[in-house]
């Protein structure tokens, strides 16, 4: 497990990961940006999905990321790379405009239908 040096960290939950068959890791000292692609990941996802409900249970959290996964893949345009999804898809330019959502609505998808 990758971890920042804050001192909840302590050497009791390095033994407990130990116990788990996991390997903690510390992140060097004033490394702020050494992770800011996870943390902007993570942030996106509470953002647009955890905190638009109450998770009641491992498999509705898998669930829930399993779909964001899905949606921020395959479906989510990006910034980053001219507004394109991660995975590119075949574009339709006629046809009747489509909604396609996940999670009761929460995320929306707009897709043109083959004629």
């Amino acid at each position: 497990m990758l971890h920042d040096r804050d001192k909840k960290f302590t050497g009791q939950f390095d033994g407990i990961l130990s116990c788990q068959g996991l390997k903690s890791v510390k992140l060097p000292i004033r490394s702020p940006n050494l992770n800011a692609y996870c943390e902007a990941w993570l942030g996106s996802l509470k953002r647009e999905c955890l905190n638009h409900f109450v998770v009641f249970g491992r498999r509705h959290l898998d669930y829930l990321i399993r779909e964001y996964v899905a949606h921020y893949t395959y479906e989510r345009p990006h910034q980053s790379l001219e507004n394109r999804t991660i995975v590119p898809l075949p574009t339709i330019s006629q046809g009747e405009v489509r909604c396609k959502t996940r999670l009761t609505g929460l995320l929306r998808h707009y897709y043109r239908a083959a004629a």
